[in-house]
């Protein structure tokens, strides 16, 4: 696709060709939007927020260490309603995890995560994740931060 400009459309009628070099694309995946959806039957007593990136509810307090994964997104982040406090942080997993260096990341994005003291759980999606599961997983951590 070309998109096309006018370099001075005051003072003249030339146009000129660019490339696009950008296009929007999904926020999800098709199979995190089936977890969206499933994450929904939560209720209204909860904002779920996909693609979160961790810099955006963690800082850096001390050193350098694991610095550049604060920049990594997660897939799906747990809120109260008021977005007052992170509850959970969902990662949905793939074969692509199993990969070294991914496999490293995961460890490191696990250990910030201990760090600010918020659990992360995993769904892999070689099983069948069924809505019942999913939601039973996510609502036992969550009624832990009732009791709190």
């Amino acid at each position: 696709f070309l998109g096309l400009y006018h370099d001075k459309p005051h003072c003249s009628n030339e146009i000129k060709k660019v490339e696009t070099i950008y296009q929007i694309k999904p926020i999800m995946t098709p199979i995190e939007r089936k977890f969206y959806f499933i994450f929904l039957e939560l209720g209204n007593n909860y904002v779920i927020i996909p693609q979160l990136n961790l810099a955006s509810v963690t800082k850096k307090i001390t050193n350098n260490k694991y610095y550049n994964e604060l920049f990594r997104n997660i897939d799906f982040a747990i809120f109260n309603k008021d977005l007052t406090k992170l509850l959970l942080l969902i990662e949905i997993d793939d074969k692509t995890h199993n990969q070294y260096n991914r496999r490293d990341r995961d460890l490191k994005v696990k250990k910030i995560c201990n760090d600010i003291d918020v659990e992360i759980i995993k769904f892999y999606t070689n099983y069948p994740n069924e809505e019942n599961y999913v939601l039973h997983r996510i609502k036992t951590i969550l009624n832990k931060h009732k009791e709190i």
